[in-house]
């Protein structure tokens, strides 16, 4: 005789499996009278895997174990009897697949019991003729108490059913709809407003002409059975608060995915898979059942009594369409609240037009749109959607705030804080309190002293661990390179004559007139003191070198000292090199300033109305660094750097003066990398020469008897660097 096609079940929602990082170790199967028992035994306690029948092939049930090693059980299990003729596990990325066939679509319940997974089948024959025709659905009731139960009532018997979860956003993953397919059964068209227990409505329709449909619309998952009594089913929907136990005894539902069952344990007799080894029979234990119809743990749209606020938002709202064109908002309101099965209320101040055109979008995303247009929020509580002013819900959620903390418990804590200033940090943890809270700082221990409500003092806490924290500290070491060269060359020559001519010396002229002459270089004043002692009146040439080391004199005259000539040549060269080396090292906490110096100061008397006062100027070399320290571990430094020195062969009125070297810049430096600051290369070349005039123009002699020359050259180089380094302990 033909059989009936039973559809499979799903009543567990908890489908969400902790990664238990188990192995499956044995798979046995058992036949009683009605029974078939299939146990996969694992190490330690083994969760409730997803299972949902393939849907290719009904009668093959797919369970799904995330996080389990199935490598001792891999392989097919082929079974000579009973309703479920093989079993086939394998090895995935994500853990191990165990696929289960049937022989035929049997009722049948999963459940974990201890460290094993129980997959009972019911195989009796389900041969019930139904002489008066398929089961037609009359109505929906809704009771209240221990959470709210929806009766579907039939004019005969019962159907069977299949439930499952319909995701309404696969993007997000969130389930909106749970809804049965009874097969062989009619319904009419019907709905209920529920609006209670996460449930918005309850719809009833002919989904094809062998199946009715129901469908209830969720603003929540909530914890849920389904009971099937004579002549209809009962959903039950649990409170928040209630957790709903599973059936003491089994259920005989149609084949899929089942409420777990605690079935009265029957006698049995052991039945080996022909072509696998023979597994160990589990030890009877206490039956621990999974708790049904627990929540998944991905919520889907919870809606609560919030406000609707800025920033990145999710929707999980049904797609639709919306064009609007010069509408009053509050009909567009209404008409998106019908389509999501909610009340709806304004506030006075609500008005505006909407002109839009959105095309397959949530009808949430709509709404908010919508609203925001026209600076509009809304709030849902429960099934009723509130839509008001921004300002109005702002000034009522800040309202609602400052009542519930007024009514709070105040509580005093103390603080001591290791690294920041108490009396600082005060100032910044004022702003944080609440109208009631306040704050006292004990000076001598470093203590804050909070009184509040615990939601700021949990606040406060966390800007505390945040503020006391200690402050790293940089190292900061400046080299100056300062390197001097000098050369100098002074070349002179002084030189006189004198000639007679005259009776006394016997070489007079003889002319009338003139009979005598007398031939001498005029004295000069300022004449060297170097080379020869002047024996004659004077030089005619005095060109000596402007300072000098060396002189060489010459003296020349005839027998009879009638004619002389002295030259004097003077010359000095001079060469020299130095290099100043000065590094100054300071430490300092990161956003401070360090300052270091090293030097003289030099007193300065100024006579004021006949007041002598004196000040005292710095010749010091000095840094001056502000260190931050970035993210990256970066040094961001804001330098002043100073190399002044005293010049004491340069004076004014006995006071020398200052030569002064500095930079004042602001650098990022790597951590433990040296940079050059800046630097500075000075060449100053003098060379002066002292002329008679026209005669140095003579060749070949005007150069040696008629000039004098002073060459001086001087290189200064100098070179700044820093190194930055963070001081870690």
């Amino acid at each position: 005789m033909k059989k009936s096609l039973i559809y499979f079940i799903v009543l567990l929602l908890g489908v969400g499996l902790a990664f238990a990082g188990g192995k499956l170790i044995s798979l046995d199967k058992k036949i009683s009278d009605h029974k078939e028992v299939l146990e996969i035994k694992g190490e330690g306690s083994l969760p409730l895997p997803d299972f949902y029948p393939s849907t290719k092939d009904p009668s093959l049930l797919i369970l799904k174990f995330k996080g389990i090693d199935v490598a001792p059980i891999k392989g097919k299990h082929p079974f000579r009897e009973g309703v479920i003729r093989d079993v086939q596990v394998k090895a995935s990325s994500e853990g191990g697949e165990v696929r289960i066939k049937f022989s035929s679509l049997k009722p049948f319940s999963i459940f974990s019991r201890g460290n094993s997974v129980i997959v009972e089948v019911d195989n009796t024959d389900v041969q019930e003729a139904r002489a008066t025709g398929p089961s037609v659905l009359k109505d929906v009731s809704l009771r209240s108490g221990n959470g709210l139960t929806i009766s579907l009532i039939f004019s005969g018997r019962a159907p069977d059913y299949r439930a499952f979860l319909l995701k309404k956003d696969p993007a997000h993953g969130k389930s909106t709809r749970l809804v049965l397919d009874l097969p062989n059964a009619k319904a009419r068209k019907l709905k209920k407003i529920v609006g209670k227990e996460g449930i918005t409505a309850v719809r009833a329709a002919q989904f094809n002409p062998k199946t009715a449909r129901v469908v209830l619309d969720l603003y929540r998952v909530p914890s849920y059975k389904i009971q099937r009594l004579h002549n209809r089913l009962d959903i039950v929907i649990a409170s928040p608060e209630t957790k709903i136990n599973p059936p003491v005894r089994a259920e005989k539902v149609s084949p899929g995915p089942s409420a777990p069952v605690l079935p009265p344990k029957p006698k049995t007799t052991s039945v080996k898979p022909a072509a696998a080894p023979k597994a160990s029979p589990a030890a009877s234990k206490a039956a621990q059942v999974a708790p049904q119809n627990t929540p998944p743990k991905k919520k889907g749209p919870i809606y609560q009594t919030v406000t609707i606020a800025g920033g990145h938002k999710k929707y999980y709202g049904e797609k639709y369409t919306f064009r609007f064109k010069d509408a009053d908002i509050r009909d567009v309101v209404t008409f998106i609240a019908k389509l999501a099965h909610l009340n709806v209320i304004f506030d006075p101040g609500v008005e505006g037009k909407v002109t839009c055109e959105l095309v397959d979008i949530p009808w949430d995303q709509a709404l908010d749109l919508i609203l925001k247009t026209n600076k509009l929020g809304y709030i849902i509580d429960g099934n009723v959607l509130r839509v008001a002013p921004m300002e109005v819900i702002a000034k009522e959620a800040e309202q609602r705030r400052k009542m519930q903390e007024s009514a709070m418990p105040l509580t005093t804590v103390m603080r001591t804080l290791s690294y920041a200033n108490a009396k600082s940090v005060e100032r910044i943890l004022k702003k944080y309190l609440s109208s009631r809270g306040e704050i006292v700082v004990d000076e001598r221990t470093n203590t804050l002293i909070i009184k509040d409500i615990p939601d700021r003092i949990k606040e406060i806490d966390r800007i505390i661990s945040t503020l006391d924290a200690p402050i790293p500290q940089v190292s900061i070491q400046a080299r100056i390179v300062e390197t001097v060269a000098t050369y100098a060359r002074n070349l002179g020559i002084q030189w006189g004559f004198m000639g007679y001519a005259d009776p006394y010396h016997g070489n007079q002229t003889s002319l009338v007139f003139p009979n005598r002459i007398l031939l001498d270089g005029t004295p000069v004043e300022g004449a060297g003191t170097g080379g020869l002692t002047n024996p004659l009146n004077g030089y005619a040439v005095n060109l000596p070198a402007a300072t000098f080391n060396s002189a060489l004199g010459l003296s020349l005259g005839n027998v009879t000292d009638s004619f002389a000539l002295d030259v004097g040549l003077t010359a000095m060269e001079e060469e020299g090199w130095g290099k100043i080396l000065s590094a100054p090292k300071v430490s300092t906490q990161d956003n401070h300033e360090a300052v270091i110096r090293q030097g003289r100061q030099i007193p300065v008397q100024t006579n004021i109305n006949n007041t002598i006062m004196v000040r005292y100027v710095n010749a010091v070399l000095e840094l001056k660094v502000t260190p931050h320290i970035t993210a990256d571990q970066t040094i961001i430094m804001k330098v002043d750097i100073k190399n002044d020195s005293a010049d004491f062969s340069r004076v004014v009125m006995g006071i020398p003066t200052i030569i002064t070297q500095s930079s004042t810049t602001v650098m990022m430096v790597k951590d433990g990398s040296t940079a050059v600051i800046g630097g500075m290369y000075r060449i100053e070349d003098n060379t002066n020469y002292k002329k008679t005039p026209f005669l140095n123009s003579i060749p070949l002699i005007g150069d040696l008897l008629f000039k004098s020359s002073s060459i001086n050259r001087t290189n200064r180089e100098l070179l700044i660097f820093i190194t930055p380094k963070i001081i870690r302990k």
